[in-house]
């Protein structure tokens, strides 16, 4: 299964690349081409192509591929026309590591790797053995395999006992980070790892004063600190009561238009201390209704450049009662629908935009928003995807109108989402009164007030169509 994930995960970031880069070939239109063939054969022949072509062929086949749904089957199989014999019979035997569960067997099966395939490396099995045995909770093992592990797979195995979610095995861990710290000729890289490590870990304990402490300290190894490593010091200070010291980085993170939730509420928190008699949310409210406006002035001049005119589908959704509407149900309306899931982050990262877009509309009866939580894991059940949902939604404040489109039982497919061609979310769509989609759009722009403020440019512009 994890191999499986990767190749699956490989695939799809080849997607995305291919997504950004300038390209002659218009895979958008090939994609609809392999998509409108019904002759079985011909689309297996055309597959089977594919599956033998070129990098730019197999990122086709694999966009096909993500939009289909295919299982973890098919995406080994596509994977294996690209390896040879040997490369086949090495990945057949990492497979066979990954599945096992008895620790014992999966140290014979490594050690069987090692023996017939000497050429290889296998850090990242030792750093994955490390973790295991860490959660069986067997410390020593772990840390046996964790002494044959180097570079980037020692700092993997660290940060996988690190997750290791065990108060014991997270005692004796700090231990032994506090007594390789000691070492005076300990590598620069690793004794960075081992700092974070620790940070972590106090992070764990939500002891924040001594995790920002030793983010300073690791900070200060490092003579170029990321900006995230110097934002999240910051956000440790917050947390851990510090608030003048963070204030004037927070502020400065907020003035350049963030759009992390955890920096916000640590601004919030350290706006209100120094600031005791002032209202913290309304000095944000404030905030980004002046973006807002900044945003509007940007698409005043809207001219529906990116609008299309295709007739929506018939479908069936439940509502948060259990209820289902249809399209019918919203006849001579502006339907906003808003395709996304809690496990997504760009979804959730676009999700202030649109309250801020639902408030706008709030009184207006002729606009009509659809929150629609789609491609739910496996076997979820309507009550917990709805209530999971809901509880996102509390707590965040959001006022936003759920509806829940579960995955068919015999075609393991989210019916709505596969009417209208959703492949990626969020994925956000305007429908006019007559029925017709004309606005259709895939991801998070980055700038809440600047999503805003393009939908609403768009509704307005919906609005004025006949």
């Amino acid at each position: 299964m994890f191999r499986n994930l990767i190749i699956c995960l490989s695939l799809l970031i080849s997607c995305i690349s291919q997504s950004f880069a300038q390209n002659t070939r218009n895979v958008e239109k090939e994609l609809e081409e392999l998509k409108s063939i019904k002759d079985t054969v011909v689309l297996n022949q055309k597959i089977a192509e594919l599956a033998l072509g070129s990098e730019e062929d197999i990122k086709l086949l694999s966009q096909f591929g993500l939009a289909q749904g295919w299982p973890a089957s098919k995406w080994e199989e596509l994977a294996s026309k690209r390896l040879t014999k040997e490369e086949r019979k090495k990945n057949e035997v990492q497979n066979k590591f990954y599945k096992e569960k008895d620790l014992n067997k999966k140290i014979a099966i490594l050690a069987e790797m090692e023996k017939n395939f000497p050429k290889e490396k296998y850090g990242y099995n030792y750093a994955l053995l490390a973790r295991d045995f860490a959660m069986a909770g067997n410390f020593k093992k772990a840390m046996a395999c964790l002494q044959k592990t180097k570079g980037e797979d020692r700092s993997m195995a660290w940060a996988q006992l690190a997750l290791v979610n065990d108060p014991n095995i997270s005692k004796q861990l700090a231990l032994r980070i506090d007594q390789n710290l000691l070492q005076k000729n300990l590598p620069k890289a690793e004794r960075l790892m081992l700092l974070n490590v620790k940070r972590f870990l106090f992070e764990q304990k939500e002891d924040y004063k001594n995790a920002a402490i030793i983010a300073k300290e690791a900070m200060n190894l490092n003579p170029n600190p990321s900006q995230n490593e110097i934002d999240h010091y910051n956000i440790l200070l917050s947390k851990s009561g510090n608030y003048r010291a963070a204030f004037p980085a927070l502020e400065e993170m907020i003035n350049k238009e963030t759009e992390d939730e955890e920096i916000k509420s640590e601004y919030k928190k350290a706006y209100q201390f120094m600031y005791p008699n002032r209202d913290a949310k309304a000095h944000l409210d404030s905030i980004g209704n002046s973006r807002v406006k900044q945003y509007e002035a940007k698409y005043k001049n809207y001219n529906g450049e990116n609008l299309i005119k295709e007739k929506a589908p018939e479908f069936e959704l439940l509502d948060v009662n259990g209820n289902a509407v249809s399209l019918q149900d919203f006849k001579d309306k502006i339907m906003v629908l808003d395709f996304w899931a809690t496990w997504c982050m760009p979804c959730k990262a676009a999700l202030p935009g649109m309250q801020l877009l639902v408030d706008k509309y709030r009184n207006d009866p002729e606009v009509k928003f659809l929150f629609i939580h789609t491609k739910e894991i496996t076997g979820e059940s309507f009550s917990k995807v709805r209530d999971q949902s809901l509880a996102y939604f509390k707590s965040h404040d959001f006022t936003l109108p759920l509806y829940i489109d579960l995955k068919d039982k015999d075609t393991k497919k989210n019916k709505v989402a596969d009417r209208f061609k959703v492949a990626g979310i969020p994925h956000k769509l305007i429908i006019d009164r007559n029925g017709f989609i004309r606005y259709s759009g895939v991801g998070f722009p980055g700038s809440t007030a600047e999503l805003a403020a393009e939908m609403g440019a768009i509704i307005e512009t919906v609005k004025k169509l006949n």
